[in-house]
């Protein structure tokens, strides 16, 4: 689906359902390390999104976060899926741990991501988190994400509402810039935005 480039990139998704007043829990994870050529995927992800293309070294934190998450909707919406809501606490998240990925030099999602994310405040009943390195812009992430198919499916995953978003314009060692990190969610007692679970088992796109 990508070419080979000079500039490798990092990937890795990794979702977790919980089961309110339940002991069991249900638990996936991915992990991939790929070389990635972005590229537009047939309109999805082409949407005329502000700042989709400037390279993360050139824009402000927020503008990045803004141009991820409306590249993610437009990737929803073109599936018939509801658009995702920016949370401050899922911001907060995904941002501290972005850049403690950046300052350890380590790509991983660490022993327990759901735990950080209960640590902003934010009481959930499903969580999912993407991370990535070596990408340069919203638009390369983001098409990098959907070529995933742990990363896509969180993408499209219907039982999110919400999401946070972190960039660090620095690279993990030996990758180009940026790092970046989504986190997901849906919060505790909400029902979830959709049932359509055909979109998440097509990825990856």
């Amino acid at each position: 689906m990508f070419s080979r480039r000079t500039l490798s990139a990092m990937l890795a998704a990794v979702g977790l359902l919980a089961i309110p007043a339940a002991t069991a829990s249900a638990h996936r994870h991915h992990h991939a390390r790929r070389h990635h050529h972005a590229r537009h995927h047939h309109g999805h992800a082409a949407a005329n999104c502000p700042n989709a293309d400037t390279p993360a070294t050139a824009a402000s934190k927020q503008e990045m976060r803004t141009a991820v998450v409306c590249l993610i909707n437009a990737q929803r919406a073109g599936r018939g899926l509801p658009p995702l809501s920016t949370n401050s606490r899922l911001d907060r998240s995904a941002q501290l741990w972005t850049d403690m990925m950046v300052r350890t030099g380590q790509f991983t999602h660490g022993t327990d991501f759901s735990s950080r994310i209960s640590a902003t405040g934010f009481v959930w009943s499903f969580a999912g988190e993407n991370i990535a390195s070596g990408f340069q812009t919203p638009r390369e992430v983001v098409n990098g994400w959907m070529g995933s198919t742990g990363h896509c499916q969180n993408i499209l995953n219907p039982n999110y509402a919400d999401v946070g978003t972190g960039v660090d314009t620095h690279p993990l060692p030996g990758f180009g810039p940026a790092t970046w990190t989504q986190d997901f969610a849906l919060w505790m007692g909400h029902t979830p935005p959709s049932q359509n679970t055909g979109p998440m088992s097509g990825c990856p796109y």
